[in-house]
């Protein structure tokens, strides 16, 4: 499995896996906290809301709640991302993703949305994620599981139904391949505190939860290299950071990172992406192109 190397670049072990699991990130206290604000949110959240993303268990916008501007600033995950070769790291969003108790599995899917432009297709990846479970986790309680390497070669699971549909987030088909077992597939159980840092274009899904406990994450969106990425693709991840993205909205007007109150907004105000502005983005495309995918 990809660990924490401090003698070898990080860099080159992200390209190559698509993913690194960097333990022991945060102390126990801190992910105490972050534990204790995750079920407050949740708690505000209504069950006809849960259920529309159902496979996800939630998916909790956080520039809807600013209390989480620690964690996305957090010196330490910087540190991590810095040493997973990042040049110029932006943040562009992130989730409470929490399955509940007794919740199914995550449907196969991938999260690049910029499969238009040819650097998409080269070894180094334009979006992490970076995701922080606030419990320990394992195969019982739905841990992630991925399939290495697919972020740069064509895959089966690929060429399943579109991922981020309505149906497949609400689990409206048990038996849909998207999620069941495949051969193919790594299981990654952390620790509480663990950081895993993955390329957006990986595959990846998560275990059902059949424990009777929730399994709540914090997912991270970075854009590594900004300031290197193609102005279109800079154009449409500012679009995304400003909720123009293909996931819909609870409320009629969402809020934005920009929203944020002002000591707040000061917290995280150094990871922002700036509007370039008078540049056309690319299209929101999350399928690639499987041509031109390595075999």
């Amino acid at each position: 499995m990809a660990t924490l190397l401090r003698t070898a670049p990080l860099a080159g072990e992200l390209e190559d896996c698509g993913f690194i699991r960097l333990p022991g990130v945060f102390d126990a206290k801190f992910m105490d906290s972050l534990l204790l604000r995750a079920h407050a949110t949740l708690f505000r959240e209504s069950g006809d809301a849960r259920d529309a993303v159902k496979s996800n268990g939630s998916l909790i916008h956080l520039a809807d709640n600013p209390e989480y501007a620690d964690v996305i600033a957090s010196p330490a995950l910087l540190e991590r991302l810095r040493l997973c070769g990042a040049t110029d790291p932006r943040f562009t969003g992130g989730f409470l993703i929490s399955k509940p108790g007794g919740g199914p599995p995550l449907f196969w899917h991938q999260d690049w949305w910029g499969w238009d432009d040819d650097s998409a297709y080269q070894p180094r990846g334009h979006q992490w994620f970076a995701m922080i479970y606030l419990t320990d986790t394992s195969i019982e309680n739905g841990c992630l599981r991925l399939i290495p390497g697919s972020h740069r070669r064509d895959h089966p699971l690929h060429h399943l139904d579109t991922a981020h549909s309505e149906g497949m987030q609400a689990f409206k088909d048990p038996s849909n391949p998207a999620y069941a077992d495949h051969p193919d597939q790594v299981a990654v159980p952390v620790r509480a505190g663990d950081v895993l840092i993955g390329d957006a274009r990986l595959i990846h899904g998560a275990f059902a939860n059949r424990t009777g406990e929730e399994r709540p994450l914090l997912t991270l969106w970075f854009m590594p290299h900004w300031s290197s990425m193609p102005p279109e693709m800079r154009a449409l991840a500012y679009k995304g950071f400003m909720r123009g993205d293909d996931i819909p909205a609870s409320a009629a007007h969402p809020r934005t990172f920009l929203d944020w109150p002002e000591p707040l907004k000061q917290r995280i105000a150094q990871l922002l992406p700036p509007d370039d502005g008078g540049v056309p983005p690319l299209r929101w495309n999350r399928i690639p192109d499987f041509a031109r995918l390595q075999a």
